[in-house]
């Protein structure tokens, strides 16, 4: 599905018209703060794509950078947020209080674009989750068993 295409679908799920096909799902990975500073988070991101592929075998993945070298970090953020904003669920793995704050922009671009937002954590006081998440989860099992229960997601057949 191409960007216009889910521009499309989004306009028309806001305005109630269902579309004649099920559109794929889209995923943006939170990170790109996190990246910036920590210098990358890789094996995270890996374990929520398997995890995401093993539910929703059509899903598009939009992962952070992670090399910043020669990209202008400040277009890069409005860049991510945007993607963010037009996902249909931002993921957000928030091991500690920091990796929150540093997610801040991202899930706040994911929650009022009207994005699920889901955030992997055990910080469920936390004011940044508590304001702009709409699923908080402990861990990554409970994100697949999450994930298990979505039913509009494209099922892996049983061959694959």
């Amino acid at each position: 599905m191409s960007e216009l295409e889910f521009a499309e679908y989004r306009l028309m799920m806001r305005a109630g018209v269902r579309p004649a096909r099920a559109p794929v799902a889209s995923y943006y990975l939170v990170g790109f703060v996190q990246g910036v500073r920590r210098g990358g988070h890789a094996a995270d991101h890996d374990a929520l794509a398997r995890t995401i592929h093993e539910h929703d075998s059509a899903a598009v993945l939009h992962r952070a950078v992670t090399s910043f070298d020669e990209l202008n970090p400040v277009a890069e953020l409005h860049r991510h947020t945007a993607l963010a904003a037009a996902s249909t669920m931002c993921v957000a793995w928030l091991p500690d209080r920091q990796g929150i704050s540093e997610a801040g922009a991202e899930l706040q671009a994911a929650h009022r674009g009207g994005s699920t937002v889901v955030a992997i954590t055990e910080h469920r006081d936390d004011l940044l989750v508590r304001a702009f998440a709409s699923v908080i989860l402990p861990d990554l099992p409970a994100f697949g068993e999450w994930l298990a229960g979505q039913p509009h997601l494209v099922r892996r057949s049983r061959a694959a």
